[in-house]
């Protein structure tokens, strides 16, 4: 017997009609949207990762060099410290000077002491290659007496601030290394023997530990901020107040972060704020 076709005996040929053929074009759309979407948030996830992997990097050297030079500061009532005292409010990126038996750069190789004057500050000079990046000073000290070519450490009456100005000032000198490219923003505040706060002392031997706090924001994002910006975000974040006890100056810089209009939210929330107690002496 021969087969007739199935147009003859009234079924219809198989295919996709026009509605199924637009619905799989939409759930096609759809999945090529989602995959991109997906794609797209690895990415910024790891952007984002990068940003405070380099953050991470500035902060921590900065730190643990700052925990070696405070560690073995020299605690003696009969030399002078720069810090932040009644006298000496010092608004905005603070400084410290100090004598601290680290190895510092000698200006000759003979009569070395075992002491060094070290500082810490925010270049402001805006002609340097280092504004607005953290600097130290790791001056060598002779012993004093051996030559009238070269200071020693100096006792009281006499003063770091008078000494040596370049180690109380915040521009550009030759014995300055820069130790933190991308920290824009330095501020510490004391925690006293007594076991309260201080913004500001009038003597040194009453403070326990350091509460250092810096504001740092990776490179990538650095080149794209001009100076003035930074400079201005930098004013923005408030100075250490009595009230800001242990990581509370931290989450006010993150409020001022969260709200300014000086540099876009983007830049703003690849900035990181980290802080550190660090005790002075041993």
């Amino acid at each position: 017997m021969s087969r007739r076709p199935l147009a003859a005996i009234g079924r219809p040929l198989a295919g996709f009609t026009l509605v199924e053929l637009l619905v799989s074009m939409v759930i096609i759309a759809l999945m090529v949207l989602f995959i991109a979407q997906l794609f797209d948030s690895a990415t910024r996830v790891t952007t984002s990762h990068d940003k405070q992997a380099d953050n991470r990097a500035q902060a921590r050297p900065v730190f643990d060099r700052m925990a070696l030079d405070l560690g073995q500061i020299v605690q003696r009532s009969d030399v002078s410290y720069y810090f932040k005292s009644p006298a000496n409010m010092q608004t905005g990126n603070d400084q410290i000077a100090f004598y601290s038996a680290v190895t510092g750069y000698y200006p000759s190789p003979s009569y070395q002491s075992p002491l060094s004057l070290v500082a810490y500050r925010v270049n402001s000079d805006p002609s340097s290659a280092a504004f607005n990046k953290l600097e130290r000073l790791g001056k060598g000290l002779h012993w004093s007496g051996v030559s009238t070519s070269y200071t020693p450490v100096v006792f009281s009456p006499l003063t770091v601030a008078d000494t040596w100005p370049a180690a109380t000032d915040s521009t550009a000198e030759s014995d300055y290394e820069l130790i933190g490219p991308q920290v824009f923003r330095f501020e510490y505040g004391y925690l006293l023997k007594s076991g309260g706060w201080a913004t500001t002392v009038s003597d040194f031997q009453t403070v326990k530990a350091l509460l250092v706090t810096v504001a740092t924001i990776d490179p990538k994002t650095m080149v794209l901020v001009p100076d003035a910006k930074l400079t201005t975000l930098a004013g923005e974040m408030f100075d250490f107040a009595d009230t800001m006890k242990g990581s509370g100056l931290r989450a006010q810089w993150q409020l001022n972060l969260n709200s300014t209009s000086t540099v876009p939210r983007s830049v703003a929330s690849a900035i990181r704020v980290y802080s550190r107690l660090f005790p002075v002496g041993r």
